[in-house]
């Protein structure tokens, strides 16, 4: 009885060993990979699935904000490859994140072992499905062509139509559109409207109807100008924008033509001109400058408008250094100087006299005051009211301690150096340097450099 109740036991835990975890090989074949937002038509996809492992039932979700339809479980048999036809519809979170999109589904067996797997769809309007381009025109024009391209994997069997412009009327006009297919109209020109209009960009309001739903689009053409007056207009450059128009009379009549350029009212400071403006004049928030000019067959009116924006770069540089300038001194702890001054000896000798200047503008604690001494001096051995600390004459290194500053505090530190070369010209003595702690942080600054220039001949007492 035992022996059979263990044999048992075995063959539970074999079997339960041996189960394998879900093994799915899939593929995904787009049947219109493209979601379309005002008609709520989902992506379709053809999952071809194989099943590596044991007979089981699956269920296919997601949970990154799309919906999988339909929502049911699928038996796939060991061994078998099945073709299941998904739905995917993004939630209201994802609607406005147009253009391609991939996320995570998952397939779920009935143990409760996952697979996961990404799909791409793309999130568009009805708009942005169905592209509408128009060729340019010019006056002797019969016809605008206009290419429609239907840009996803989507049919249209029914698409209605309507539009309207300053060259024609067009309504009601069915097309039907296979997935990524295009096709062109051509519509007629009502000649007397075209002889009425100047040139330019003029744009073809456009209704899209399908499936009860409707989406405008706006469609732009442009008029050219008449074939004698040829326009040239090249624009250049980024710090020195160069624009240049330059409009030629290619025919054989004498034709006015104009150039209008506009600059906004902070542009325009910087802006400068080959030839001067007929007329210009400031609307709302920008300059307008027109040049006019009569051609004759062969001549040229060519308007070179240069802006240099170098300068207010700079200006803006410099406003930047001076503010960092302004903070850098205002954030000082201390105020330190070196000034120097002639001394008049009784031996003839050069002699200096040094000022080292420390004013607190915060409280400071510990503060020393190191200051070397050129190497062609030499130090007078007496000083003025503090005596330093510390004299190296080997390195020619003096420091004076103090144990701490209160804020507007000032102290001064003086001491003599004489040479008994003669020194003529300029003569410069290098930054001092104070360190100091200011709460608990040590920190250190350095004095200007000081100088001083002795003339050849002075006076002695």
């Amino acid at each position: 009885m035992k022996r059979t109740i263990l044999m048992i036991f075995i063959s539970i835990f074999l079997s339960i060993s041996f189960v394998s975890a879900i093994n799915l090989d899939v593929s995904v074949k787009p049947i219109s990979d493209s979601y379309i937002i005002d008609l709520n038509q989902p992506a379709d996809f053809n999952l071809v699935i194989k099943n590596n492992g044991p007979s089981d039932s699956f269920e296919i979700y997601s949970l990154v904000g799309v919906d999988m339809l339909p929502d049911t479980r699928y038996t796939i048999n060991a061994g078998e490859t099945r073709t299941i036809k998904i739905s995917a519809i993004p939630q209201d979170a994802l609607k406005s994140r147009k253009g391609f999109f991939t996320f995570e589904y998952l397939i779920k067996s009935s143990k409760g072992e996952t697979q996961k797997q990404k799909l791409s769809m793309n999130i568009v309007s009805l708009d942005e499905a169905i592209s509408i381009v128009g060729e340019n025109l010019n006056p002797n024009s019969e016809n605008v062509k206009l290419t429609l391209k239907n840009t996803i994997m989507n049919d249209f069997d029914e698409i209605k139509l309507t539009m309207k412009s300053a060259f024609f009327d067009y309504y009601d006009t069915t097309v039907s559109l296979k997935a990524l297919e295009s096709k062109e109209l051509s519509i007629g020109i009502d000649k007397e409207r075209l002889k009425r209009l100047t040139a330019g960009q003029y744009i073809i309001e456009t209704q899209l109807t399908t499936k009860g739903k409707t989406a405008d689009k706006q469609v732009i053409v442009k008029f050219l100008e008449q074939e004698n007056i040829e326009t040239i207009e090249n624009d250049e450059g980024i710090l020195i924008k160069r624009l240049e128009i330059s409009k030629n009379n290619i025919g054989n009549v004498k034709k006015r033509v104009s150039v209008t350029v506009e600059k906004n009212l902070i542009s325009y400071l910087f802006t400068t001109t080959n030839i001067v403006p007929t007329k210009s004049e400031i609307k709302g928030f920008s300059k307008h400058y027109t040049w006019e000019q009569e051609l004759s067959p062969g001549d040229e009116l060519k308007v070179i408008v240069k802006t240099n924006w170098l300068y207010p770069i700079l200006i803006i540089i410099l406003i930047i250094v001076l503010v960092i300038l302004i903070k850098r001194y205002v954030e000082k702890d201390l105020s330190f100087r070196k000034t120097v001054s002639y001394v008049n000896t009784r031996g003839g000798e050069f002699a200096l006299k040094v000022h080292l200047r420390v004013k607190a503008k915060r409280y400071v604690e510990r503060v020393k005051i190191v200051d070397k001494i050129p190497g062609l001096v030499s130090l007078y051995d007496k000083f003025g009211a503090v005596t330093p600390d510390k004299i190296d004459m080997i390195n020619k290194r003096l420091e004076w301690n103090v144990e701490a500053l209160n804020k507007g505090e000032e102290r001064i530190f003086s001491y003599i150096i004489y040479s008994k070369i003669g020194i003529v010209g300029r003569f410069e003595l290098p930054s001092a340097r104070a360190i100091y702690e200011k709460d608990g942080e040590v920190k250190d600054i350095s004095s200007n450099r000081s100088f001083f220039v002795n003339e050849p001949k002075r006076s002695r007492i």
